[in-house]
């Protein structure tokens, strides 16, 4: 009996932890933003260094209006290396190859900038392949080494935080979801809708586990009054508490989390209900084009895929080579299991 109230004590305890902030004035916490203000000055000296000339640096003013910032700041880059800019074209016709094509920009480039676009491309097509482990590892190296130089740091952001949701890793998506919306308040509305929705999601989901829990923790409660007390209503005491426990520290990760810059992931059982991309203007590229990257890769003559893993092997450092060999052996499981 003394176990199932301290389980039940400790469940209200959790739940007006999460309500109230434990009945105790929390100190707020000071979140520093990473991220400062795009500068446009640095921005395009750095893609005249990449190749820009004036009339591309006049057209990407021009641009700003009628793509937004971060699109025509993208459409310049592309402008300035040509390299970069067929890779992209690769991508955009949802030709596996890209992804060896921008990696190969990624990997004999040392320009933050330059890196920076490289890697949000490299995340939307693992995204796009439903890979979102390797898109959470390229934009934690975007957030680490490349902020502050691109015009793209509120998308890149947000896909940060979605690569987590779909792995999924709720504990660590929500307070990056909620930082985004905190430090980019002018971000296109599609992603910050977007945003709010899956915190939502979430936050129900866990709900819900807290309920279901104080449901099941009734029933044993009814059980030993009953005087039911054998070994499976014991179990299910240990259980309900193992239960506990894990929500307790979900929460406290997400609270600890919600204090600083995106970093790390780790495992859930909690997966989101949703996963779709957002769209709209400020998004680069079509993400939900057909067929599948995993079916274009199906359908490539042997010899074009054995050219490609020629190519990993030869052109590429060791730790793009693992990434790439990894992404496209998703590729090809994922294309044989739909024959």
């Amino acid at each position: 009996m003394n176990l199932l109230r301290r389980a039940l004590f400790a469940l209200v305890a959790c739940s007006a932890a999460l309500a109230q902030g434990d009945g105790q004035e929390a100190e707020p916490r000071q979140v520093i933003n990473p991220f400062n203000p795009f500068d446009r000055g640095a921005f395009e000296a750095t893609a005249t260094q990449l190749g820009a000339t004036a009339q591309q640096i006049e057209q990407f003013g021009k641009n700003i209006g009628e793509f937004g910032l971060g699109r025509a700041s993208d459409m310049l880059i592309r402008a300035a290396v040509p390299a970069f800019d067929a890779a992209v074209k690769l991508q955009e016709d949802n030709n596996p190859v890209a992804a060896l094509e921008l990696t190969k920009v990624l990997a004999a480039t040392e320009v933050p900038l330059l890196r920076a676009h490289v890697r949000y491309h490299l995340a939307q097509m693992f995204l796009d392949s439903d890979d979102p482990e390797r898109a959470n590892d390229v934009l934690n190296d975007y957030l680490r080494d490349d902020i502050n130089q691109s015009a793209l740091d509120g998308e890149a952001a947000y896909y940060y935080a979605q690569s987590l949701a779909e792995i999924p890793v709720p504990d660590l998506a929500v307070p990056r979801f909620k930082a985004f919306l905190q430090w980019f308040p002018e971000a296109s509305e599609r992603f910050r809708s977007a945003a709010h929705q899956r915190i939502l999601e979430f936050e129900r989901q866990q709900e819900s586990q807290l309920h279901a829990l104080a449901d099941e923790m009734k029933r044993t409660k009814r059980d030993l009054k009953k005087q039911k007390t054998d070994k499976p209503v014991q179990l299910d005491q240990l259980k309900y508490l193992e239960e506990l426990q894990k929500l307790i520290e979900m929460y406290e990760e997400m609270e600890k989390q919600s204090s600083g810059p995106p970093s790390g992931n780790g495992p859930s059982s909690n997966p989101a209900s949703q996963s779709a991309l957002p769209g709209g203007e400020a998004t680069l590229g079509d993400l939900q084009t057909h067929p599948t990257l995993a079916d274009r890769w199906g359908g490539m003559k042997d010899r074009e895929r054995k050219e490609i893993e020629a190519q990993l092997q030869k052109d590429l450092p060791p730790q793009y080579r693992k990434m790439l060999e990894g992404y496209y052996k998703k590729l090809a499981d994922t294309a044989d299991a739909k024959k």
